[in-house]
């Protein structure tokens, strides 16, 4: 192990660094100040454009679910759609779900619930939206159900995880599954301890049976 000689700093850095810092850049020529402002007025130009879009996308989303309020299913339709002609989100698709529950138009449902899903996978109501649908108004069996479950479980935010086991609770023992539902809400009692007691009496009622 040789013993290294101490790096000497030269007395003069602290000078060299101010007088490169205070080198002046070179003016922007004509053509380059032109570009610039250019540039500018573009980024300004599409900002408001957007804003215009995202304005004129809120209003025919609100007129849908207005159309929707008064029972014009046809008039919501048409105007959800539209809407997905400016921003394919989820709630346009989550109000085209509804329209089609109300219409018994279950294929058309699924499909909408399904690209919810797609869209914004974390949110636990479509879900058990999806989950009523399949139970109540298709001939899918428990298990068909199960599987559904089983994945959004994995995705659903952690917040509202405890929703989709409650519900999934009930689902089980509607279809004859006590252990199973007995099984989520013991689960429950670990995503959400504060309401133990009471899921408690949801499995002393159900051992009860």
């Amino acid at each position: 192990y040789n013993k290294k000689e101490p790096v000497m700093v030269p007395e003069d850095t602290e000078s060299v660094v101010v007088e490169e810092e205070n080198v002046a850049k070179p003016e922007l020529t004509e053509q380059e100040l032109l570009e610039e402002k250019v540039k500018a007025a573009n980024t300004a130009e599409l900002k408001a454009q957007e804003a215009a879009k995202k304005a004129k996308w809120a209003t025919v989303l609100e007129n849908a679910g207005k159309a929707f309020g008064v029972g014009d299913y046809y008039g919501a339709i048409t105007l959800y759609n539209e809407s997905l002609s400016y921003y394919k989100s989820d709630k346009a698709y989550f109000g085209l779900f509804n329209v089609y529950m109300v219409q018994n138009n279950i294929d058309q449902a699924r499909v909408a619930i399904d690209t919810a899903i797609k869209i914004s996978p974390s949110f636990t109501e479509y879900w058990k939206l999806k989950l009523i649908l399949l139970d109540e108004k298709t001939n899918v069996s428990y298990q068909d159900l199960k599987v559904v479950y089983s994945e959004g479980i994995l995705k659903v935010d952690s917040r509202t995880k405890i929703d989709l086991v409650t519900y999934f609770a009930g689902i089980a023992e509607r279809n004859g599954q006590k252990d199973d539902a007995i099984a989520y809400w013991e689960y429950a009692k670990t995503l959400y301890p504060e309401n133990a007691a009471i899921y408690q009496l949801e499995i002393n009622r159900l051992k009860s049976l």
